[in-house]
């Protein structure tokens, strides 16, 4: 188990409720999930001196346990946090993490140098066991220009489209379903909102999307941004049906419109996924003459927005609608026919 630990010294500038305030808005921002940070309670199992020098706390980052240490007025030097954050280290196998209200940018070098945790409320975040190193002053604008949408906003405007759930509008709500993490979801947000899709307003502690058309107008609106969701096409032997995978490419065209069946089936896997599913189906790449079926990899997971044995139509259209072949984009074209505008 990844447990992270916040270190907080007793000379303060600030209390100790604003600085898990601040701490809590900070990470909720940045991870765009909700946050809690409470005391921990195993602070007897340290050394004396730690409880002296630091207040100790605990909270869940990305699923994992986290145990966080902060101190807030005289921080010490990198080399003294680097050996107090390797002593509770060691006491609670834990991943330890130093957290201060304000740091040099010499010190902070210094504990990047020495692998150090830290996070600093407003300004950085950076946890390499968790590979996080977000620095705030560096974000990009959310008004900056978009080629194209990320294979998650994609994902979220196509859910958007094809389920109109209000009750799926946050990072949390739609992680789940959508097979992201918050955080992921969160910068989806951000996409939509660069495209000029849609926007976002915070209710509480949650933020939540909406966007400025529906059905075919966003649709319309968003064509100029939609990716095709196929990494790589991969030519297959063996069978395909036993992984469960997804119909895709023409052959779920052809079901789904009225265009020729191709000669062997295409089916569709997440790019991350396919090479557990390879192994557990025993398929096994060879030549195009060779092949039993075709596998695409896609930069989503398929199955995500689709609950029949096809992927969803607004991916094959984003696939085919600009296809060299006249016949295949224009049953792209007739597959928005068979959405309830």
């Amino acid at each position: 188990m990844l447990v992270c630990v916040t270190m907080l010294g007793k000379d303060l500038d600030i209390s100790d409720s604003q600085f898990l305030e601040a701490l809590e808005r900070y990470l909720e921002e940045l991870l765009h999930a909700r946050i809690v940070v409470r005391a921990f309670e195993g602070t007897r199992s340290l050394p004396s001196f730690v409880g002296r020098a630091y207040r100790l706390y605990e909270t869940y980052i990305l699923g994992h346990h986290c145990i966080i240490a902060a101190k807030l007025g005289d921080t010490g030097t990198p080399a003294d946090i680097a050996k107090h954050i390797d002593i509770i280290r060691n006491v609670t196998d834990a991943t330890v993490v130093f957290a201060t209200m304000s740091i040099t940018a010499h010190n902070r070098a210094r504990l990047i140098g020495q692998g150090v945790p830290f996070i600093v409320p407003g300004n950085q975040l950076y946890i390499p066991d968790l590979a996080i190193d977000l620095r705030e002053h560096f974000r990009a604008p959310r008004r900056r220009q978009v080629a194209g949408l990320s294979p998650a906003a994609q994902t979220v405007l196509f859910h958007h489209i094809l389920h109109l759930d209000r009750n799926l509008a946050t990072p949390s709500a739609l992680a789940e379903r959508l097979h992201y993490s918050a955080m992921s979801i969160g910068r989806a947000f951000d996409d939509l909102v660069a495209a000029r899709l849609a926007e976002t307003v915070r209710h509480g502690k949650e933020r939540h999307i909406s966007f400025k058309a529906e059905g075919r107008r966003l649709l319309e609106e968003a064509t100029p941004h939609l990716r095709s969701p196929v990494r790589s096409m991969k030519f297959v032997r063996g069978s395909a049906f036993s992984a469960h995978l997804k119909l895709a490419g023409e052959t779920a065209l052809s079901h789904l419109t009225e265009l020729a069946s191709p000669r062997i089936d295409t089916f569709a896997v997440a790019a991350s996924d396919w090479k557990a599913i390879s192994q557990a189906a025993d398929l096994v790449e060879t030549d195009r003459e060779e092949a039993d079926c075709i596998i695409e990899t896609w930069s989503y997971d398929p199955a995500a927005l689709s609950d029949t044995n096809t992927v969803d139509v607004l991916s094959l259209y984003a696939q085919f609608r600009d296809h060299r072949d006249e016949r295949v984009a224009m049953a792209a074209d007739r597959l928005l026919e068979k959405l309830p505008w």
